[in-house]
């Protein structure tokens, strides 16, 4: 009973998305409209094998108020919403300011015809201050979403249920909008302590990260992080020592010293106190990167040299750069990531990984005697991916989305060879795998770095 009306004001107000949806039909065995508890219609989508309601089955409006309420902010002027849906959460949003600038994506048009038969949608389409997307082209849709993406004062939403509608086509932009929510999630539930964090920690440091960046040009460097399989090759890295820089996560510190292997610089990123228990009771002064907003009980009782990493995406690092003329670093969401992002940065070159499973290599979650290493029994929830040798391994979706990170950071960086010298876990695209006995023998024979030297005549002439 909408569609007729619906249908008249989109020819007249997005003519392409007309062109796009006029023609088209909807498989009712597919997209299934189900009344909700309330009486309000709803979207039961029924594809490969599973179903999923797009609003809640019971109560839609409930659920759309929640929602706007959750992700509204009075000091934000455009939102970026990916999920057309049912439009449900975008009249709750309007409801809370009607001055504001919605940018509505959607790249089912299947979902879209749907919510034109069942919804008014006649307000929302006449809107100026809405401005509804329909894009199934996967080149046109990331063009015109990284533009909007530009916008001062912005936020981004995602609307879940309808990221899971997305065309089979669009599963690479649903890994990295998937990354992008669990980045946003995780720094909205510790604002606070990060900015807390910010504050105490841009007050007692040595050195910005920055001085260090392009300073070891074609200098090898061991990215050394606390996965399963640290265990089979951590010996080895005694005969890395002082022939490549060894750049270890805090988690592998520990197992590391107990073998008598001394990083040549350590990172550490999480925000959280827990954190120090990485380092605590270990009577070392290595050098040590502490991203700005990770736990200060780090920078108060760390007694090494303390060099601090500003990141994009935290508005009081971005802010504090650029009044100080620093670089910032990009984090990926993890401290191996962070810690590639740096490499990368310094010049290095070749860039090897060791214990960088990203997967529950032999049943455990980290090497063992590393801080909450965990035997894993329950494989429900987790995910399988090819592994080094062409087999399966089970890892989850963070560590996925860390992978995928890793490997589009290695896409662009053509100069720079990667070895995944880690000896198991997934396969990372655009590494060369090799065992770290091979890169010892092959690729850092004859080779020589006194990185202890080269960081202090460094620090010396920033001062």
């Amino acid at each position: 009973m909408y569609y007729e009306k619906n249908v008249e004001l989109l020819e007249k107000n997005y003519p392409d998305i007309y062109c796009k949806i006029k023609d088209i039909s909807i498989n009712d065995n597919e997209f299934e409209i189900i009344k909700s508890k309330n009486k309000f219609p709803t979207l039961r989508i029924n594809s490969n094998g599973r179903s999923y309601y797009l609003h809640s089955k019971y109560n839609p409006i409930k659920e759309a108020e929640i929602f706007a309420e959750k992700n509204y902010n009075d000091n934000v002027l455009n939102y970026v919403v990916y999920g057309f849906g049912f439009a449900y959460h975008i009249e709750k949003l309007l409801e809370l300011n009607h001055n504001i600038e919605l940018y509505v994506f959607e790249t089912n048009k299947y979902v879209f015809k749907a919510a034109l038969e069942n919804i008014d949608l006649s307000d929302l389409i006449k809107n100026p201050k809405v401005h509804i997307i329909v894009e199934d082209d996967i080149n046109i849709f990331v063009n015109r979403f990284r533009n909007l993406l530009k916008l001062e004062n912005k936020k981004f939403i995602i609307h879940l249920p309808s990221l899971q509608s997305m065309p089979r086509k669009f599963e690479e932009i649903r890994y990295l909008l998937e990354e992008f929510r669990v980045q946003e999630h995780s720094m909205l539930n510790a604002s606070n302590i990060l900015d807390k964090n910010f504050e105490k920690n841009i007050k007692n440091y040595d050195k910005n990260i920055d001085v260090l960046f392009k300073k070891f040009i074609d200098i090898p460097l061991v990215l050394v992080s606390a996965g399963p399989s640290l265990d089979k090759n951590k010996t080895l890295l005694k005969k890395v020592k002082n022939r490549a820089i060894i750049l270890a996560v805090g988690r592998a510190v520990k197992p590391l010293i107990r073998e008598g292997i001394y990083p040549d610089i350590i990172i550490i990123t999480d925000p959280y106190d827990i954190v120090y228990n990485q380092l605590e009771g270990l009577d070392i002064k290595i050098p040590i990167i502490v991203l700005s907003t990770c736990s200060e009980k780090v920078m108060n009782n760390y007694k090494g040299y303390k060099f601090i990493a500003l990141q994009e995406g935290y508005y009081l690092a971005e802010k504090y750069a650029k009044e100080n003329g620093n670089m910032l670093i990009r984090t990926g969401g993890s401290v191996a990531t962070t810690a590639l992002d740096i490499a990368i940065k310094f010049g290095c070159n070749p860039i090897i990984f060791v214990g960088q499973d990203l997967a529950y290599t032999n049943g455990r979650s980290h090497a063992r005697d590393t801080y909450l290493c965990q035997e894993i029994i329950m494989k429900e929830n987790l995910r399988k991916v090819e592994g080094i040798d062409g087999k399966p391994v089970f890892t989850t979706k963070s560590l996925s989305i860390f992978r995928r990170w890793i490997e589009n950071r290695i896409e662009k960086e053509k100069r720079v060879t990667f070895i995944d010298a880690t000896e198991g876990g997934a396969k990372i695209r655009g590494t060369i795998i090799m065992t770290l006995k091979e890169v010892i023998e092959e690729k850092l024979k004859d080779r020589y770095i006194d990185f202890t030297r080269v960081l202090e005549e460094v620090v010396e002439k920033s001062d």
